[in-house]
């Protein structure tokens, strides 16, 4: 089953007997664009195997040249991401079993590329990676965050009051070996299955976060490359091997050969606008007043049982920022900053928030401001110059000091050793909306809605938004080589590249299903499988 065929001088190892016109032609273009090391936007129906086809190509690219970093394969569902490794699967389990025959038969290969072997993984959530007992059973996402946190935080650890038996296995895994697991193609359930095994029993979110720095080929959500707040840009950079096919333990290159494919792309402005959009509201304010309450009687419980604590963070925070942000493992990608790696600011946090009750009145008038500020009748808008400017003048906000809200609330929950973050989210939401209005001028908007759900419901909703989804893609963009747009239905193609803002675009093409072969089979379902009739009614939705 399978075989293999040349595009020039490329050879591709394809797992399946034949292959559609519109997949060569599919191959051809996405390989013109990874020779001239630039952007492509690929547009090809749904059922004619685009899945299959980006990955014969790419990891074949990959395996002729050693040097080409890993492949960062993103979609959105995660059934989605394992029926995507699966098909991973059937492409190097076929590429190894050629190999071998051939070195069988004593044909060259590329030393110590020869087996063909990668090592993949995919990410999600905690709460689709957890195989704790109890804290697995939670259905809630923020609740299994929040639960992991309070076992996993280094202070919880060092008390010893209560840990999680699979965080200590990985933890003392990472001390015995700098590699978790040898090469293979590993979903999200091989990954839990990994870690309900006795031989090795470790955390399969807190592995797989730790083995994609080492991986050719890294399978997960949108978010954890477009959203600041939850990326992994950091794990994602430098190349997965060195030459002679040995796997690089971690570390990040200063050039980024890697490709970045995103998968179902046609929604891919929405979801750049949104992570870089904050929505605040009434209620989440007046959950932000008590915040600061819980916040402003913890500090003075610490200062009577421990202020040394807050006193080496106020020296940390005289150091410079870059200092101050030096968070555990186990919280640090509950606490990323709003803005754009590139735009974080790297000069000290101003003096007039380094003490940790001064940041906390701050945040009040921001906070009194933001009530104020609600109490319209009609909806309107500003930028975010005039925001900025009203702070000052009615809050007596510096707006210098906005743009480093965050990162001083990041290390204050740090400081006071707060484990369920999702208490403090209200307040978080606050921090990230005054840290995007002072970082950036351009590009957002502020509007406030006295009636976002119907007309008569007074309930009103102040938006940050991201008027332009270039920002979010921009890191992306110009830190890899290769930046991959595909869906069955990305139309108009031209469109994408300038919302986006992609330069470099070398490929932009759509490629229609060949009607000579049997590929359509009409049917009409009327009844299920308990022979019950179909039914499109609202109101029977969950039947169906």
């Amino acid at each position: 089953m399978g075989f293999t065929f040349h595009i020039g001088e490329l050879r591709v190892f394809f797992p399946y007997d034949t292959i559609y016109p519109e997949q060569y032609r599919y191959m051809c273009e996405l390989k013109r664009a990874l020779d001239a090391k630039g952007n492509s936007v690929l547009e090809m129906p749904t059922g004619t195997g685009k899945t299959v086809t980006l990955f014969s190509l790419i990891t074949s690219y990959q395996w002729a040249h050693p040097e080409l970093g890993r492949l960062v394969y993103c979609t959105r569902t995660v059934p989605e991401m394992s029926k995507a490794v699966e098909e991973l699967r059937k492409v190097i389990d076929f590429r190894v079993e050629v190999l071998a025959k051939e070195l069988d038969a004593g044909s060259e290969a590329p030393k110590g590329l020869a087996a063909g072997h990668i090592l993949a993984v995919g990410l999600s959530a905690r709460r689709n990676m957890c195989v704790h007992p109890e804290v697995s059973k939670e259905g809630d996402r923020e609740r299994v965050d929040e639960m992991c946190r309070q076992l996993t935080a280094p202070w919880t650890r060092e008390k010893k009051t209560a840990s999680c038996v699979h965080f200590e296995k990985y933890e003392s895994a990472l001390g015995q070996q700098s590699q978790l697991l040898d090469t293979g193609i590993y979903t999200i359930e091989d990954l839990r299955v990994k870690g309900m095994d006795k031989e090795y029993g470790w955390c399969p979110y807190y592995a797989a976060r730790r083995l994609i720095q080492a991986s050719s080929v890294v399978v997960l959500n949108y978010q954890y490359v477009l959203d600041p707040k939850v990326s992994l840009a950091s794990s994602l950079g430098g190349a997965p091997s060195l030459p002679g096919g040995k796997m690089r333990a971690g570390g990040l290159s200063s050039i980024e050969p890697s490709i970045v494919v995103f998968d179902e792309a046609h929604n891919i402005d929405d979801v750049c606008i949104e992570s870089l959009s904050v929505k605040l509201n009434r209620q989440r304010l007046d959950q932000s007043s008590g915040n600061l309450t819980r916040l402003g009687n913890e500090i003075e419980r610490v200062k009577k049982e421990d202020a040394s604590r807050l006193q080496e963070e106020y020296k940390r925070l005289v150091q410079g920022l870059r200092q101050a942000g030096q968070i555990d493992e186990a919280m640090a990608d509950q606490l990323q900053s709003p803005v754009l790696p590139e735009d974080l600011v790297s000069e000290a946090i101003p003096g007039n928030i380094r003490r940790a009750e001064h940041f906390i009145a701050l945040l009040r008038r921001i906070v009194n401001f933001c009530r104020r500020y609600l109490h319209v009748e009609r909806a309107q808008c500003e930028g975010p110059l005039s925001i900025c400017h009203k702070l000052e003048e009615d809050a007596e906000v510096d707006s210098k000091s906005l743009k480093f809200c965050h990162e001083r609330l990041r290390s204050l929950l740090n400081t006071l050793q707060v484990s369920n973050l999702e208490e403090f989210t209200p307040i978080t939401k606050v921090a990230d909306f005054v840290t995007l209005l002072g970082t950036y001028s351009q590009g957002f908007t502020i509007i406030v809605d006295p009636y976002p759900e119907a007309q008569g419901i007074y309930d009103p909703t102040l938006i940050l938004r991201c008027l332009d989804a270039s920002i979010a893609i921009r890191p992306v963009l110009k830190r890899y080589q290769s930046v991959v747009l595909t869906s069955g239905t990305i139309s108009p193609l031209e469109m994408y590249p300038k919302i986006l803002g992609m330069s470099n675009v070398v490929a932009t093409e759509s490629f229609s299903i060949t009607m000579e072969r049997k590929c359509l089979c009409p049917l009409i379902v009327t009844h299920g499988p308990d022979q019950v009739p179909i039914s499109s009614r609202f109101s029977l939705r969950e039947e169906f």
